[in-house]
């Protein structure tokens, strides 16, 4: 809409329409428009030429506007006045007949504006000059040049400024750019008109009819196979998962497909001519452009032929990790670059929790093959101690000492126990039973563990939810999570333990890193606690890290929550916040056979 645009471009616009209409309402009332028929052909001419972009190929890769040839008639055979209305329904035709999008109506406005503007001031040059299409083409050569450059100049000047004002960019850079190239067209364009008028008054119309029709004919056959392929690549740009992104040689951005437009944030035509640069971060945007240069004007550098992962910056100015692969196209003097870019931050997020499992895996492996060496020479202290303990008489000084031995011995096998728990070394004893009755059977033993001071509560399905776990390790989860849940609720608050059972997608399965879809049993904890924040939650289930205080915690009682649950197949994950309570969170596999619900027995 007019009013999202900088107000210096949303005056400008207004003021181009303004003159456009002044002119129009003023200057058309004196047009001469007979034949009446022969002009409306000629406008019915530049309505489909203008709506379908119909362009002739000339030399050095330019294309001449049949639209802009009609224009050029048009002035040449009726006048400025005249030629207004054919070039505002040129512009009102090029806006809205087959256009892939609807545009505002502020856009035609302008565009209808800008070419009144423009035949006009180029008609009242070829005049001024002594221009008339009676006279030998060799006396129009001057004042045909004359037009012709007029036009040019209203007609690109105005619009490189139009974009200036609307996109925040240099104007002097757009015209050169964007425009400037495409100065020889409207010189051919201009001669020719003059030439087919000419040729037409000498020949008659019906034989230049007749001989302009093979070359009507060749360039709708362009102008089709040209339309192919831009609804093939057009299809392509806007069907691409992964961001496109154009550059001419100046690095100002060309094409802007809907994929890089939700994952930069920035809309098509608002970042349509300006510079690359907008992408990148400012610490690393030096380096990124350079490596674009070097891949620009050589073909070689970190770009050639190679995937690159980098930072881009979206419009609200946040970073994102995204992958890079670009192509160079053209030849040397009209080279153009083409990237794809893709974000890859799901990816890094599945890659950090694939290595994070893969090191409580190997750090499993270490702590399980020591515990297993550090029990042996326990064990060995431990007989020691009660061969003492036998030739030692109740009231010997020396009983005290072997008994304090052996409770040390005690609470050291106790320490290998969660080492081998925790490193999956510890026997197991898998069987089939039912997770909500064993929750239910913790209740009581769980509620004295906890204090009145806490508000518990077990839910539990209707039915009985199966799964084929070690049911003691099963509790043991229960029991360390309840255990830290009571500790980060030192004042009281709520503890709530659900059993139930859900349905895993493959979306939610690869959240897991390593999950699989299907039905599993979902054991939640969940407190008003303390909660944690981002870094503690990065590594709660690594080997020994605790937020206890000194000497109240080993930091192995969520390593080996970690390592039961993977043990059993299942998935652990946790929500929390400062100040807003944690819940856990743990998926089993729901065992495939179904037992009945016991059967209530009156006595």
């Amino acid at each position: 809409m007019l009013r999202d645009l900088p107000p210096r471009g949303r005056w400008y616009i207004i003021a181009v329409v303004a003159l456009g209409a002044l002119l129009f309402v003023t200057l058309v009332p004196r047009a001469t428009l007979t034949p009446v028929l022969s002009f409306a052909f000629l406008a019915l001419l530049s309505v489909l030429t203008a709506a379908f972009k119909v362009q002739f190929p000339i030399t050095g890769g330019s294309n001449m506007s049949v639209s802009y040839v009609v224009d050029i008639a048009s002035i040449l055979l009726w006048g400025p006045h005249a030629a207004m209305i054919v070039g505002a329904a040129s512009g009102w035709s090029q806006s809205t007949l087959n256009a892939r999008k609807r545009n505002p109506p502020f856009r035609t406005l302008f565009n209808m504006a800008m070419l009144v503007i423009t035949v006009e001031a180029a008609g009242q040059v070829f005049r001024a000059l002594g221009g008339s299409v009676d006279a030998r083409l060799v006396a129009m050569a001057v004042p045909l040049m004359a037009m012709a450059f007029s036009y040019f100049l209203v007609n690109t000047i105005p619009l490189a400024l139009a974009i200036a004002l609307t996109t925040n960019q240099n104007a002097w850079r757009i015209w050169r750019t964007d425009f400037l190239p495409n100065a020889p067209s409207y010189l051919v364009g201009a001669a020719t008109a003059a030439i087919v008028i000419k040729v037409a008054e000498t020949s008659g119309y019906a034989l230049t009819l007749l001989l302009a029709l093979p070359v009507a004919l060749l360039a709708l056959n362009l102008y089709r196979a040209r339309g192919e392929i831009e609804a093939r690549q057009g299809a392509i740009l806007e069907a691409a998962q992964d961001a496109i992104i154009t550059m001419d040689h100046q690095l100002n951005i060309r094409e802007f497909n809907p994929a890089a437009e939700q994952l930069f944030g920035y809309a098509r035509l608002d970042i349509l001519g300006r510079h690359i640069q907008m992408l990148m971060p400012q610490a690393d945007r030096a380096q990124y452009l350079n490596a674009l240069g070097e891949y620009l004007t050589s073909g070689r550098g970190p770009l050639a032929g190679r995937q690159l992962e980098m930072h881009g910056l979206k419009a609200d100015g946040s970073e994102f990790p995204m992958e890079l692969t670009v192509a160079r196209l053209g030849t040397d003097s009209r080279t153009i670059l083409t990237a794809f870019a893709r974000d890859i931050t799901e990816r890094r997020a599945l890659e950090e929790q694939l290595r994070q499992s893969q090191k409580l895996e190997a750090i499993g492996r270490l702590a399980g093959g020591l515990a297993h060496d550090f029990n042996n020479i326990l064990m060995s202290i431990m007989g020691a101690a009660d061969l003492l303990l036998l030739q030692l008489k109740r009231d010997d000084p020396a009983c005290d000492e072997a008994n304090e031995i052996r409770q040390s011995v005690e609470r050291g096998a106790g320490l290998t126990r969660q080492l081998l728990a925790f490193g999956r070394r510890q026997a197991t004893r898998p069987r089939l039973f039912a997770l909500d009755a064993t929750v239910a059977g913790m209740e009581t033993m769980l509620r004295r563990l906890i204090g009145p001071e806490i508000d518990f509560r077990i839910v539990r399905p209707a039915e009985p939810v199966m799964v084929f776990a070690d049911s003691g390790h099963i509790e043991q989860v229960l029991l360390n999570l309840v255990v830290n849940s009571r500790d980060a609720m030192p004042e009281g608050g709520h503890l709530t333990v659900t059993v139930d059972e859900v349905e895993i997608d493959l979306a939610a399965a690869l959240a897991f890193a390593e999950g699989k879809p299907g039905r599993y049993a979902r054991l939640s904890v969940a407190d008003t606690g303390c909660g944690m924040d981002e870094h503690t939650r990065g590594k709660l289930f690594e080997p020994f890290f605790t937020t206890k205080e000194q000497g109240k915690g080993t930091g192995l009682g969520l390593s080996i929550v970690y390592g039961i649950v993977k043990q059993s197949g299942g998935y652990i994950t946790v929500a929390s916040e400062p100040d807003r309570g944690s819940t856990f969170l743990i998926y089993l596999p729901v065992a495939p056979v179904r037992v009945p619900a016991p059967a209530t027995v009156c006595h």
